[in-house]
């Protein structure tokens, strides 16, 4: 199973709110903004790369129709191969050059672009094979290709590479959400609702770790268990508002929004057990999808209702 983590494209504007709040700003906390834009930039690029699974599953669908239709009578006009679409997903890094040179060092900061780099070498390999693909059909090449030997080379060439520049833009994706995380929580420190903020952002930093242990190859159903026990724990904690000034809130609507935000997180965490229980009792059940869907949807709640709470 694989998610798509968006919730940080907006981190960088809470953040510069956050910041806004005071008049003076200390060098870790201009640093943690900084490591912010950086990490927003790397999410928005592996999204928009990660989106190219779409195009490359309807280029490989159309090459393989070509195939089948060829097979049957080599004189037919095969379709395009529109390798175009697949190539245009991955775009320019203006604003991710920028923000790297403009970061301070961090734990996760070589890290990062080492996964992009080598992200970047496979699919450009990827795009290669993509377009051979694309010219076999095209150029008619496949007329002096005996029994079309040349075609499995090429289809498990260019999963090959995909998969490994998917892989990396996962792995760019997964670092910069966790120091994107640490660093939003030291701009939280002086916001005049920390009390609120900082345990809401700690509860979701918790959902999203259990949602990262389903995005594996291999996902580890005790992990799972461990972080929705803990996860249930904070929540209960802290979704107690008569512990807070509620005060210090802009408006009384955001008491709502408050409680809110942790009643889909408790929704989240139900949605994810579900999951984890059919995946270990019937790893192969028509159910997961739907089961997933719903972890996603109930967690999407979540992150909306923290934006909102941080608008205020």
């Amino acid at each position: 199973m694989r998610i798509k983590l968006t919730f940080m494209v907006s981190m960088l504007l809470m953040s510069l709110m956050a910041m806004s709040q005071q008049k003076t700003y200390t060098k870790a906390e201009l640093d943690a903004s900084n490591i912010i834009r950086l990490c927003n930039s790397v999410i928005e690029l592996s999204n928009k790369n990660r989106t190219s699974a779409d195009n490359y599953k309807s280029m490989l669908s159309t090459a393989e129709s070509n195939l089948s239709k060829l097979k049957r009578n080599p004189n037919v006009q095969p379709f395009f191969v529109n390798y175009k679409n697949f190539e245009a997903c991955f775009g320019d890094q203006k604003e991710y050059a920028a923000a790297y040179k403009g970061a301070p060092e961090f734990a996760e900061k070589k890290e990062i672009a080492n996964a992009i780099t080598l992200a970047d070498k496979n699919i450009a390999n990827a795009v290669k094979w993509a377009t051979a693909m694309s010219d076999y059909f095209s150029e008619k090449e496949y007329l002096t290709d005996t029994e079309f030997a040349k075609y499995p080379a090429m289809q498990d060439s260019l999963a090959f590479y995909f998969q490994k520049g998917y892989t990396g833009w996962s792995e760019a994706s997964r670092l910069a959400s966790k120091a994107g995380n640490d660093a939003e929580l030291i701009l939280l420190q002086k916001s005049k609702i920390a009390e609120f903020i900082i345990p809401m952002k700690s509860d979701l930093n918790a959902l999203e770790a259990i949602l990262e242990l389903f995005n594996q190859e291999a996902i580890d159903s005790e992990l799972v268990k461990a972080g929705i026990s803990a996860a249930s724990k904070s929540i209960a904690q802290n979704k107690d508002i008569s512990t807070k000034d509620v005060k210090k809130l802009s408006d009384v609507y955001y008491k709502e929004v408050f409680q809110n935000f942790y009643r889909k997180s408790e929704e989240a965490l139900k949605a994810m057990d579900a999951l984890n229980l059919e995946l270990e009792t019937n790893p192969k059940s028509d159910r997961l999808n739907n089961l997933y869907s719903s972890a996603m949807s109930n967690y999407r709640g979540v992150v909306e209702a923290y934006n909102t709470f941080i608008g205020q």
